[in-house]
């Protein structure tokens, strides 16, 4: 799936299908750390690449709103740029209701018991992101 995203970062079709894999491949184990750091780096890098493609940005933020589930990864996919893609995915696909809710999920995820995720929420846009998707 990795591989597949790398070699294909401009083909939004094989980067959905790639985030919809990675959403339930990957699991919160300890013994999973190395591939999550990998998966979120491509999940993240395809919502980056197309920001624009709804089908892409659903597909990963349905993906962050599943894997977000403890401390590290939320700490992890912050830190990886994470929250930014969602934001810029909800901004670029605003009459997108699927993702509108799967980027609230993701927020709401990352903010989940950590205040400096919550402050860099605010600090990008994600509370208005979040405001312009309920309307």
């Amino acid at each position: 799936v990795l591989a597949g995203m790398r070699a294909h970062k401009d083909a939004a079709r094989v980067q959905k299908q790639g985030c919809r894999a990675l959403r339930y491949l990957c699991t919160n184990t300890a013994d999973n750390k190395v591939t999550q750091l990998f998966a979120f780096n491509a999940l993240i890098a395809g919502m980056r690449a197309h920001s624009g493609a709804a089908e892409v940005q659903e597909a990963g933020c349905a993906a962050l709103s599943n894997l977000c589930q403890n401390t590290d990864t939320r700490v992890t996919v912050a830190a990886l740029g994470g929250i930014e893609a969602v934001v810029a995915g909800m901004r670029a696909n605003e009459g997108e209701v699927r993702v509108q809710m799967w980027g609230c999920g993701a927020l709401a995820g990352l903010c989940a018991d950590n205040a400096a995720n919550q402050v860099k929420v605010a600090v990008h846009g994600g509370i208005e992101a979040v405001v312009a998707g309920m309307c």
